[in-house]
C-alpha cells in the first residue's frame, strides 16, 4: 500500500557504513563461499528503458543460481513453516528488536541500472528468505519506474544478529504467462514468497478504481507466471468504484487488499495464505484466506480484527504474515501519526478454533476470529520504525532464539527509508 510521504524517524538507527569492496571479500566476510556472492549477481538482464521492457530472457540466470542451488552451497533452504507444523517458541509473547540496517548503505549491483537511466530501488514491500543470508525482496512499483521486479539480496549477520553490510543484486523481472513485462499500472505487487521448489508466489492488490481484481500468482524460477488462484468471487470489486449503480459496497478496498501472504505446510499439504490489510467494503473484520498450493483453490477463509488506531493515529492496517506452524502466525499491523510518523506492532495469530467463513459473502460479528497476542511495540516512546511491510525468517542466533526480518517500504520518496529490522524471538 502507498502512502503520504512520511517525516523522518523520531530517532535515527544505527546506520552502517559499507565501502567498496569485492564479492570474494564480501563473501568471506560473512562466512559465505564466493560463489554464493557470484550467485546474487551473475547473469540477469540489465534494465533498458520502457520502450524496451520485453524479453527480459536472461534474468533467469540472477534466480536460477539462488534457487537451484550452486556447487558447495545447496539448493533452497525452506524457511520455518514450510516443514510442516513447529510449536510456537517457548515462552510466547516476548520479542525484541536487536538491530536496524538502513539500505541506503548497501552495495549495489552496476546491473540495476538501465542504459537510459537509473531505475530506483524502493518500495520494498515484500521480504522472503531463499536460503542462508540471501532473502528476495519485492518493489511494490506498479510498472511506472521501471518493470515489475524483485531484488535478490545478500543480509550477512554475525552471531548477535546485527549486520554491518549487506548487498543488492540485479534485479529479477516479474512477468506474464507471455514473458511479457507488466502493463503500467496493471499489477500492484505487495508480498512475495519462494516455496521449498524454488517456484515464486506473489501477491497484487488489484485496482478497485479501475475495476482491477487482487491476484495471487505462481512464477517459475526466471520470474515468468505460470498461473493463478481462484480467489472468492466477493473479494472482487465492481468494474469501476466510479460508476454509480454497479454494487460499489462490495470486495476489496483500494489500495487495502492482498497485502499478506505466507505458505505452510509441504508437499500435497502445502497451502497459501493471504491477509487482506484491511476489511472488504461489506465487513467489518479482515479476511485471512487460504489456498491449496497445488490447484489454487481456497480451503478455509477466517476474520482476523484488527487493533484499534493508536492514540492520533489512523490508515491502520495489517501488512504482512509470517507461518510459523500449521495454525500459528506472525502479524504486523501498523498505522499513522501525522507529522510523526508510523507507529506498529508484530502479534502471534492462531487460527485454532476460530470460525471458518469461506464462502460467506459478508461477515455477520458474530463468528468467532482468529486469536492474537502482542509479541512487539515498534514505537513504545513514539519511535517511527517506518513503513513495515515485509516479514521474513532470519537466522537463528547463538543464544537458540529465532529471528524475523521486517523490510519497510520508502514508498520511493526521499523523507522515507529503506530499512530491515531485525527481531530475536522468545
Amino acid at each position: 500500500m502507498t502512502h503520504p510521504e512520511l517525516p523522518s524517524a523520531v530517532s535515527a538507527p544505527r546506520r552502517a557504513h559499507v565501502g567498496p569492496r569485492s564479492l570474494p571479500r564480501l563473501a568471506r566476510s560473512a562466512g559465505m563461499s564466493a560463489a554464493l556472492a557470484v550467485g546474487l549477481t551473475a547473469g540477469g538482464a540489465l534494465l533498458a528503458v520502457p520502450a524496451a521492457w520485453a524479453e527480459p530472457a536472461s534474468s533467469v540466470d540472477t534466480f536460477s543460481l539462488l534457487s537451484s542451488g550452486l556447487p558447495g552451497i545447496g539448493p533452497v533452504i525452506p524457511a520455518p513453516g514450510t516443514l510442516g507444523p513447529q510449536p510456537p517458541v517457548p515462552g510466547a509473547a516476548r520479542a525484541q528488536l536487536i538491530d536496524t540496517y538502513d539500505l541506503a548503505t548497501a552495495e549495489r549491483d552496476k546491473g540495476s541500472a538501465s542504459p537510459g537511466g537509473d531505475v530506483p530501488f524502493g518500495g520494498i514491500s515484500g521480504l522472503d528468505r531463499v536460503r542462508d543470508d540471501v532473502y528476495l525482496g519485492l518493489s511494490d512499483d506498479r510498472a511506472e519506474k521501471g518493470p515489475v521486479r524483485a531484488y535478490p539480496m545478500e543480509l550477512p549477520r554475525d552471531k548477535a544478529g546485527h549486520t554491518a553490510s549487506a548487498r543488492i543484486g540485479k534485479p529479477l523481472l516479474l512477468t506474464d504467462q507471455e514473458g511479457k513485462p507488466y502493463a503500467k499500472g496493471s499489477v500492484d505487487p505487495e508480498s512475495i514468497r519462494v516455496t521449498p521448489e524454488g517456484s515464486i508466489v506473489w501477491t497484487s492488490e488489484g485496482d478497485a478504481d479501475h475495476g482491477i481484481a487482487p491476484a495471487i500468482t505462481v512464477a517459475d524460477g526466471s520470474g515468468r507466471a505460470q498461473r493463478q488462484f481462484e480467489i472468492p468471487d466477493y473479494h472482487r470489486p465492481p468494474a469501476s468504484d466510479k460508476a454509480p449503480g454497479t454494487g460499489a459496497a462490495m470486495g476489496i478496498q483500494n489500495n487495502k487488499a492482498y497485502e499478506g501472504l505466507t505458505i505452510t505446510g509441504a508437499g500435497d499439504a502445502a497451502r497459501a495464505a493471504v491477509l487482506t490489510e484491511d476489511p472488504l467494503k461489506q465487513d467489518k473484520r479482515n479476511r485471512l484466506t487460504f489456498y491449496d498450493l497445488k490447484t489454487g483453490r481456497p480451503t478455509a477463509e477466517y476474520a482476523y480484527q484488527l487493533d484499534p488506531d493508536d492514540p492520533g493515529a489512523d490508515q491502520r492496517g495489517a501488512t504482512e504474515i509470517l507461518a510459523e506452524s500449521e495454525s500459528s502466525f506472525l502479524v504486523l499491523e501498523r498505522d499513522y501519526v501525522k507529522g510523526q510518523g508510523t507507529r506498529g506492532k508484530l502479534y502471534r495469530i492462531s487460527t485454532s478454533g476460530a470460525t471458518d467463513v469461506l464462502g460467506t459473502a459478508t461477515l455477520s460479528g458474530q463468528e468467532k476470529p482468529v486469536s492474537k497476542e502482542t509479541l512487539l511495540d515498534f514505537s513504545p516512546n513514539g519511535e517511527n520504525p517506518d513503513n513495515i511491510e515485509g516479514l521474513a525468517w532470519g537466522p537463528t542466533l547463538q543464544d537458540g532464539r529465532r529471528t524475523v526480518l521486517v523490510s519497510t517500504d520508502n514508498n520511493f520518496s526521499d523523507s522515507q527509508r529503506s530499512l530491515i529490522h531485525t527481531i530475536a524471538l522468545g
